[in-house]
């Protein structure tokens, strides 16, 4: 049992870190498996909301593609 918890945490550590990146498609994937292997659905959740919104407030800070001047 100890090795299904520790692969669902291993799974939300993942997704919050492909959800920072904006990898959205992998987020969503290592959520599903993590619900897979057995992660509350509370937790799983509500780790994949901080993750976003944490990508999102820091979205202003990254930088925006301009275009060239003609």
């Amino acid at each position: 049992m100890a090795d299904a918890t520790a692969d669902w945490r291993a799974a939300l550590t993942s997704m919050t870190d492909a959800f920072l990146a904006g990898d959205n498609q992998r987020g969503e994937e290592l959520l599903t498996f993590a619900l897979d292997e057995g992660a509350p659905w509370d937790v799983a959740t509500s780790t994949a909301a901080r993750a976003l919104s944490a990508r999102r407030a820091s979205a202003h800070l990254l930088p925006t593609e301009r275009p060239m001047p003609a």
